[in-house]
């Protein structure tokens, strides 16, 4: 596989899953939280949320990213 292509595979799988992370995060903060808050409240969090908590996910993606790619290589030079 190229450089090219594996750089591009691996940016989309950063991609993919911090996406998935924080569409899950959202549903739950619906659900549990922006019921008991009024409307001032939520439109103060609303770009914390994403100043913080997004990128947090894609920084995490990154890491189980690395993570993995490094248990792969040493689960192939011990077998």
């Amino acid at each position: 596989m190229s450089k090219a292509k594996s750089y591009l595979l691996n940016i989309s799988l950063i991609l993919v899953s911090a996406f998935a992370n924080f569409m899950l995060f959202l549903e739950a903060y619906k659900k549990l939280s922006i019921p008991f808050m009024n409307e001032e409240q939520r439109v103060e969090n609303a770009p914390l949320l994403f100043i913080y908590v997004l990128p947090s996910f894609i920084f995490l993606s990154v890491i189980v990213l690395f993570l993995y790619k490094k248990l792969l290589k040493n689960q192939k030079n011990n077998a």
